[in-house]
């Protein structure tokens, strides 16, 4: 069962048949019939007690659970309030491997959304041919590594919104 209205990538899933037997026997493995992963890593995080527990580190600091869980719903909140997402719809996040885009991450599942992970590194044929491979529509982008995505977005005009953060951008207010 899913609770994907965009249908886009389960239709793209290899016939039923050609999937792995899952055993979910173990009495730590009955969830019910939708599970979001976001949910089961944060929100059950703080509920156990973790919230001023580090949930991230890097240079110069560290956000516990309680953060990560505010920043990843403040994300989801503006993902499906001011962009419309739907779930199942494909969101491209690029940027450094940090805390917010850690967040990002965890909002776009939150949402419901599928994240389209990229490494800074890629340029704009790359990224354009991954936007219109899987038809993303959004892109959370750092703010410092626009350049690349925007020359994707004029090869690939289904990419049809970049959405910055860092840098008192749109994803900060």
């Amino acid at each position: 069962m899913t609770a994907h209205r965009d249908t886009f990538a389960r239709q793209r899933l290899p016939p039923e048949s050609q999937w792995p037997v899952m055993d979910w026997s173990l009495p730590e493995l009955q969830y019910g019939p939708q599970l979001n992963a976001a949910v089961e890593l944060l929100d059950d995080a703080v509920a156990r007690g973790w919230g001023e527990r580090t949930a991230i580190r890097f240079p110069g600091g560290s956000w516990s659970y309680s953060r990560l869980l505010a920043e990843s719903n403040r994300v989801a909140n503006v993902l499906t309030r001011e962009f419309r997402l739907v779930p199942g719809n494909r969101v491209l996040l690029r940027g450094p491997n940090n805390a917010m885009l850690a967040a990002c991450w965890f909002g776009v599942l939150k949402a419901g959304g599928i994240c389209v992970t990229t490494m800074p590194l890629l340029r704009a044929r790359e990224l354009a041919f991954m936007c219109e491979k899987a038809e993303v529509h959004l892109a959370l982008c750092d703010h410092r590594f626009t350049e690349e995505l925007e020359h994707a977005q004029r090869l690939a005009p289904v990419l049809e919104r970049i959405v910055r953060y860092g840098g008192n951008t749109e994803l900060d207010k």
